[in-house]
């Protein structure tokens, strides 16, 4: 596309016709959803600097065009001269929303430029995390790319937990308040996009570069000496053709660490891939009778055992404890620990209670005898 005044010409020319549009009432409503849609794309081609203010003034021209006929529709006559209020019935149906149409194209082309935006800045919060990660040393004396360590929370939960304590109190400002409500939110797009920056990263130290520019090259030979002890793992001649990132997922998986090795799309797309051909066999498998509808639906989408959610959830609730604990031992305060301390006992006290009076007889019993 051309520069910035070249698209701002083109849509505010769109903008009149919406105007226009909008004022010949329902019959237009299509060909003025089209026009709004059609708009919206071109608004999004706007690249380069300053690219934000001059979409943020165009999408406002092209809501206030929308909102425009509310005003200045033409109603249908009344009866009677004397009439100047029409009276208008209970909304029943969004179909009877006036320009629904429009209103819901331009709706949905700002919910995607807000889940797009949000998403990009988690993406960068998650880079910061992942220069944490790479900086802490776990006890194999490796990178901890999995933030699996006690540091590596930490360090994620102090991140956000500066952004709010640096806060004024709830109610004194409205963008303070806004941050505090986001933080939760960013904090879950900075964890689901280092399930795509992690692979990323590692597949980066096989791109080397070239060899002329010596403060790149300086840079990635920094990279791949964080990974001495995989290179090492892997220094038999037999793996001289193996991709140094397959060494580092390798050896993360060996030492019981793992590391994704594809990102949330790839993933994503694997998974489709594989379901799809379970379903064809399936579906084969049916048609030649050799089971039923029903066995198939449960084949292809199958629910948990009660028992596996229950260990799961222990499982959760194992870790969730742990890091409590965890993060009452990092309180500096000696008081403060020795009461969040207190407090955590507390809970495990009301549990094993509740544990002991619902125990069955039998098994009371059986722990009577074992402790004689």
């Amino acid at each position: 596309m051309g520069s910035h005044d070249t698209i701002t010409a083109e849509v505010m020319a769109n903008v009149e016709r919406v105007v226009s549009l909008a004022r010949e009432g329902e019959g237009s409503a299509e060909a003025l959803a089209e026009l709004v849609e059609e708009t919206n794309e071109l608004i999004g081609t706007v690249k380069g600097q300053g690219s934000v203010k001059v979409k943020k003034e165009l999408q406002g021209a092209l809501l206030d065009a929308v909102k425009i006929p509310a005003q200045t529709r033409k109603e249908p006559e009344a009866d009677t001269p004397a009439a100047t209020d029409v009276v208008r019935a209970q909304t029943q149906d969004v179909s009877e929303i006036p320009d629904y149409g429009p209103l819901l194209s331009l709706g949905i082309q700002r919910v995607k430029e807000a889940a797009v935006d949000s998403w990009e800045k988690g993406r960068g919060v998650g880079e910061v995390q992942l220069s944490l990660r790479l900086n802490t040393l776990d006890k194999d004396l490796d990178p901890d790319l999995g933030g699996r360590t006690h540091v590596s929370k930490t360090g994620s939960s102090n991140l956000y937990g500066a952004v709010v304590a640096g806060l004024p109190d709830e109610g004194e400002d409205e963008d303070a308040d806004a941050v505090r409500a986001k933080v939760k939110s960013i904090q879950s797009d900075a964890s689901l996009a280092l399930r795509s920056l992690v692979p990323e990263y590692v597949r980066g130290l096989d791109i080397v570069p070239n060899p002329e520019d010596e403060e790149a090259t300086a840079k990635f030979e920094v990279e791949r000496a964080r990974f001495h002890n995989a290179a090492a793992m892997f220094a038999d001649e037999k793996y001289n053709d193996k991709p140094f990132s397959e060494k580092v997922f390798d050896y993360y998986e060996a030492l019981g660490k793992p590391l994704p090795r594809l990102t949330r799309a790839e993933k994503a797309r694997n998974d489709r891939a594989v379901k799809a051909r379970r379903k064809a066999e399936l579906e084969a498998a049916v048609e030649a009778g050799d089971i039923t509808a029903e066995e198939a639906e449960a084949s292809l989408n199958p629910q948990p055992e009660p028992a596996e959610i229950r260990k799961r959830a222990a499982k959760k609730a194992r870790t969730t404890l742990m890091d409590l604990v965890e993060d009452a031992k990092s309180i500096e305060d000696p008081k403060a620990k020795e009461k969040r301390l207190k407090e955590l006992a507390a809970i495990l006290t009301d549990v094993r209670r509740e544990i002991r009076n619902n125990m069955p007889k039998d098994a009371e019993d059986a722990d009577t005898d074992d402790q004689e």
